[in-house]
Formats: structure tokens, sequence, C-alpha cells
């Protein structure tokens, strides 16, 4: 039987899904679909009793009421824009309470709370038999502009399903494939028949050896073996031309049937930003309603996805929507002393182009509170208040930062905008800042359409072929001037207004060759999350598409290097991170990180063992902004499974996990001479928490403890480990 921290993890774990699939009732129910009443209603009732049972107070609070609002609503209330915010309200809620697991103390769930209990009142109030399917009007948000679009009725979309504009991945056309699968097995057919006339050939090229062979010759057949070898040999030509041209033929066939299967799958992997884009509308309309902030969202735009760039693109799009009402919006007697509208406004433009698909965030709020972020900077960053805004900006995007002073239902917990670099990232994106006091902010999203290839532009610096992406590149330029400045070389860049100077880094010197930017020399002008910046470089190509290998794939990391792409002449382009390529020159000389770079090193491993979801992920983070490769497990059994086939430097580990625990994993891991040795971390809770003697008989580096959690603490612990103290 698995502990109830088990069952809490488990809960938890689930509530994504549940929280997914009770909007897609509700929404459907919006939408015309009756039916999806008293199966969210179930769907509710189950949360509230495993909640209640699990002593989570707080979710299954918010379950019963919202149980309430469904259960007076299916008694004849007419459901109305209050009703539809408060179930998204409640929903978003029990979301942001599991995915805080640990924190429901923290949590501000009043305002829900109130609302859900105001809906209740006005159904109950209402009276009357609630409308048909075909009857309910879409939820509204009063005098709120026409930009903000609710979910579509359709009076056939009970019968239909979802309307054909959403972002559903196109069906697998069967016939298609299996057509293209034909030919491909017809095309392979044939290759086995002109392996067999290879060999034909090879066996009478083996006849031919033997009568050219001088050992042994009549003199008397002199004349007749001459005359048999050019016979062979004609016949072997033959033979052989004959073979390559139907192989030539089955290569090309091959290919062509091999591409046109490559496109119907990645049809079907595409989808449309609608589903999505209706997504941000919902998430800003229930923060605004949460926070009590009149704003307008508006959505414009659409474009074509790879469905896992969706997947990745959709929660760090709807953490950006979210803070900018939270943070960006000002209260409405804040936004009238300084003379703006009460109404705020957010508007989230999607615009596609060749290689990819720019989606921007932009509210016209009260911008980045930059001396607040140096204030929270100061103890941890050194020489902060010398730094400008520009400077500033990459580290909004650290794990576990928050400008909050209080917690909240939205914010307030660390956790947001490190989720956007990340999972940006992780798409070979960009994202980039614009932040104005007092005018607002925009925030630039810019991921490739497919995770299949990416378009770049190949550049050359002494023994490296490297490429960036193209939607990183401003523009190519030839240095004229080079101004040596006390922060380092600048360039000035022709044409623009301001004759803008941005920072120039040596390519070559950053991946630890000599040389440094002259004039003659080409350069890239690059974006960056905050601005621009140029690289010089030895040579460049035209953009051209590629096939990548990303890094996790590689049997090698490097800081600079997210992927390779094979070449036609074998070799191979090193795609480069533009973000970590200016950390790294904004560092030099002082870190002198180009010496580090030289090398494609590999970084220290970490495995993290841990059952609780948001706490695998919190762990996970802190290691990767210490700048460890990290890989997970979610129980004692895959942990063990792991440290075998990769050793890792460093092992962190919860105790209590369902299929095998973590001092049997450790126990495991020290029969082994290869993991013997390995630093272990364990973390803990007071009623787990085994005795001394066991632990130092497993030779456990540390204890920590989950209630008392300190970030720094494990910094420190993970920092002697690793430096075999």
């Amino acid at each position: 039987m698995r502990s109830r921290a088990d069952l809490v993890a488990a809960f938890h774990r689930a509530m994504s899904d549940r929280v997914t699939q009770a909007t897609d009732l509700w929404l459907g129910y919006e939408h015309g679909q009756a039916g999806n009443l008293p199966v969210l209603r179930r769907l509710l009732h189950t949360l509230k009793g495993e909640a209640h049972m699990l002593e989570l107070l707080e979710c299954g609070d918010l379950a019963e009421l919202a149980e309430s609002v469904i259960d007076a609503a299916r008694g004849g209330g007419r459901p109305t824009q209050l009703t539809g915010d408060s179930i998204l309200g409640a929903l978003e809620a029990l979301g942001l309470l599991s995915a805080s697991a640990g924190e429901e103390a923290a949590l501000d769930l009043e305002g829900v709370k109130a609302t859900l209990r105001a809906a209740h009142a006005e159904l109950q109030g209402g009276g009357g038999r609630g409308p048909a399917a075909d009857e309910l009007a879409p939820p509204r948000l009063d005098g709120a502009a026409e930009s903000v679009a609710p979910p579509r009725l359709d009076a056939e979309l009970g019968a239909r399903g979802a309307p054909p504009d959403q972002a559903a991945p196109a069906a697998l056309d069967a016939a298609a494939v299996g057509a293209l699968l034909q030919e491909l097995q017809r095309l392979h057919g044939e290759r086995e028949v002109l392996q067999r006339r290879l060999r034909e050939a090879q066996r009478m090229l083996r006849a031919l050896l033997v009568e050219i062979d001088p050992r042994g010759a009549d003199v008397d057949r002199f004349a007749e073996r001459i005359t048999k070898t050019l016979g062979y040999g004609a016949e072997i030509e033959r033979s052989l031309g004959a073979v390559r041209a139907d192989w030539s033929s089955n290569e090309f066939a091959a290919g062509r049937a091999l591409g046109e299967l490559d496109e119907v799958v990645q049809k079907a992997s595409v989808v449309r930003t609608e589903r999505l884009l209706n997504q941000v509308s919902l998430a800003a309309r229930s923060a605004a309603r949460m926070l009590g902030k009149d704003v307008e969202a508006r959505v414009e735009g659409t474009g074509l996805l790879d469905a896992q760039v969706e997947r990745r693109l959709e929660p760090a799009l709807l953490h950006l929507v979210r803070n900018a009402i939270d943070h960006g919006i000002e209260p409405a007697d804040v936004r009238a002393r300084r003379g703006k509208p009460a109404r705020g406004t957010v508007a989230v433009t999607v615009v596609q182009t060749d290689a990819a698909v720019r989606v921007e965030v932009r509210d016209d709020g009260g911008g980045v509170d930059f001396a607040r972020l140096r204030e929270v900077l100061a103890p941890s960053v050194k020489d902060v208040a010398s730094l400008d805004d520009a400077e500033l900006v990459p580290y909004l995007f650290a794990h576990g930062l928050t400008t909050s002073r209080s917690v909240g239902a939205i914010s307030g917990r660390g956790v947001g905008l490190d989720v956007v670099a990340r999972e940006i990232g992780a798409l070979g994106g960009q994202v980039r800042v614009d932040s104005r006091p007092g005018l607002g902010t925009t925030i630039l999203l810019v991921v490739p359409k497919s995770l299949h290839g990416e378009e770049v532009v190949p550049i050359s610096s002494g023994r490296f072929r490297c490429a960036v992406p193209t939607h990183a590149v401003r523009s190519v330029v030839l240095l004229d001037e080079v101004l040596h400045t006390p922060d380092g070389p600048r360039v000035r860049l022709a044409g623009e207004p301001s004759a803008e100077l941005v920072p120039l880094f040596s390519l070559a010197a950053l991946l630890g060759d000599a040389g440094q930017p002259a004039p003659g020399d080409a350069a890239l002008v690059l974006h960056h999350a905050a601005g621009l910046f140029a690289v010089s470089v030895g040579g460049y190509e035209n953009p051209r598409p590629v096939s990548l290998v990303r890094s996790e794939e590689l049997p090698f990391t490097s800081p600079l290097v997210r992927g390779v792409a094979p070449t036609a002449d074998g070799e191979a382009l090193l795609l480069l991170d533009v973000e970590r390529l200016f950390a790294c020159g904004r560092q030099a000389p002082r870190e002198a990180p180009s010496a580090a770079a030289a090398e494609l090193k590999r970084e220290p491993l970490a495995l993290v063992v841990e059952d609780a979801p948001v706490a695998r992920e919190l762990l996970c983070g802190i290691l990767r902004a210490l700048g460890l490769r990290v890989e997970e497990a979610s129980d004692g059994r895959e942990g063990l499974a792991l440290a075998r086939a990769t050793p890792p430097d460093v092992v962190l580990t919860d105790l209590e996990m369902p299929y095998m625990g973590g001092l049997e994993m450790v126990a495991e891991l020290r029969r082994s001479p290869a993991l013997a040795r390995v630093p272990v971390v364990v973390l803990t809770t007071a009623a787990d928490e085994p005795s001394g003697a066991a632990l130092r008989g497993l030779g456990v580096r540390a204890v920590l403890s989950k209630q008392r959690f300190v970030e720094e603490e494990l910094r420190q612990i993970i920092a002697t480990s690793l430096g075999g103290a």
C-alpha cells in the first residue's frame, strides 16, 4: 500500500489532466454540448472526495463549491458570464494548488471562492428553466471589447465534434500512408533483385580473373582465352551498367516515396494556432476576473505549428499573459493617476514567416520594475546597482526569482518566467524583451515551425564550422571600424537613426582560438533577450534548411552548442545557442569563458529521484541553473536503472517512493563498483527520516528537510559534493 505522501503526489500528478478535461467539458457545454454537464459534475465530485480524504482542504473546498455551481446550473439556473468565469477560475486555481503542492496556506483563494458563491447565488436566484443547448449564449465580459473572442457557437457542433479550424492535428491519411508503404515494399523487392544481379556479376568477374591468370597458361589456347576474356568483360560491363541505371532509378523512387511519407506525417502533426489563442483569451479573462482588474485582451493573427512546438509554446504563452495582467497592468487608481484609460490592454499577436512563428505579448502597464529587481538581486549579484536595465533583463528568467512582495493565487511563488525561458529554449527559439517604465512591456517569442529541421545561416571561424538560426540574425555587416571602449569592442550599426553601438565579439575567441574583431571582417548582428550584439566570423553562407541532432542526443555537451547538423560532404555544422554566445562574450575577459568554451567539455551529471512532480521540477531547475546536466526519475527502480546506464556525479533522492524507496536504491548503488563513491543527498520529511547510523552506513553525504528546504543550502552541498570535499 502506498503512503499518504505517494497518494498526494499521485493526486497532484493527475490534476493537470483532470483540469484540462474539466475545462474542455465546460467549454464544450458553452458550445452547446449539454451532455457535458453531468460528466463535469461527476469529475468534480471525485476530486472533492479524494481531496478531503487526503486532507487537501483547499482543493476539496474549491471542488465542492464548483460542484454546487454545476448542480445549480443543472437544476434550472441560467448560466451567465459569471458562471463561466467562476468555473474556469476554480479549475485554474485547482491547477495552481497542485503546481505548488505543499503551499496551500500561502495561496489567497478567497476571491475565487467568493466568485463561486456569487455564481451559485445568481443561478439560484435566477430560477426558470435552463436554456437548451442551441440557446446558450457564449459568455462575454460586460462591456469588454469584441476582440476577446468567446467560444464559438455552432448549432451542429454536438454532432460534428470540434470545428475544423481548431488546432487538433489533422488525422493521418491512412490510404496515402498505405499506398506509400506498398511502394516502399515494392522498391525493397527491386533492390533484392538488383543484389542478385550484382552477385551474378561478381561471379562472372571471378571467372574472368581465372581466365587472365598467366599461371599455367597454354600457348595453343591463348587466342581462345583472349576471346573468352573479352566476352566476359563486355558482359560484366553491360550487366553493371544496367544494375547502376536500375539502382539509380530505384534510389530516386525510394527517396521520393520517403519524402512523400515524411510530408504526410508532418502534415498530420501540424496544427493551427486558433486553439492555443483561444486558451490565451480564456486565461486572460480568468486572470483578470481573479485579480479584479478591467483588462481588454486582444488576440490577432494565426499560424501553423508542429504539434510538439505548440505543446511547449502553450505554457510559456499562458505564463506571459497571466504575468502581464498580474504584474504589468496597474490597479485602476494607479492608472488614473498616470492618465491612462481605466481599462488595461494585453495584446497577443501571431505572425508566421517562412522559417518561424513570432508571437508578441504586449501590455500597456507599468513596465518592469527594475528598481525592485535590483533590490531582489542585490544579495546574490555583485555590483547589481551598476548594471543598466538591459543587462538586468536576463535575470527576469532566473529560476525562483519573483519581484512580488506577496504570494497570491497567480504570482509570488518564483515560478513563471523561468518556465518561459525553459520551454522556448528547448524549442531552439528566442525570447526578446522590451520594457519601458510607465508605458508597458513587449515580449517577443520566436519559435521554429517544426522540430524536424531548422533554417540556419552557416558560418565559419578557423577550424570550426558553425551555424546560427536564421530567426536570430538581424543582418550581416562588413566591419569598417571597430570602436574600443572600456566595456570592450563595439560596432556602430550603419543606417540606424540613433547610430546605435552594440557589443562586438570574436567568434574565434569565444570558441577558444586566437583572434579579435578587425576592420574588414564580416560580422553577424544577432538578437538576444534584451537587444543586439555582433560576432565577427571568418565567412558565412546563404541561409539553408538543415536537419538537426539536438544537444541532448549527443555524446558530449558544450555550453555553446545546442545541436549538430550533418552536411552533404560528411562533416557537421555546430548549431550555436545565441543566448549562451552573448553570455560568454559579455563575461570576457574577466572570467575568460572562451577557454571553457574551447573544448566540448562534459558538464557534471546529476540524478534526481523524486516521485512528487512539483518537487522534482524544482530540484531539476535548481541544478540546471548551476550548470549541471540533469536526469530525473520518479521512483527508486527507475533511478537505479538510469544510474547503472550512465553513472551520475551526484544523486538527489527522496526516501518514500513507489516500487523502490530511496534507501533501498542507495544500497543497490553501493553494490556497484562504478557507483560506490557517488555522492548522495537525501531529501526527507520528519516522518520518514531514518537514523543517522543507517545513512552513514550508506555513505549519504547530506540530509535536507523538505519542511525547512533552503535552496542556498542545497547549492552549497552540491558544490561541496562535486568538489570532492
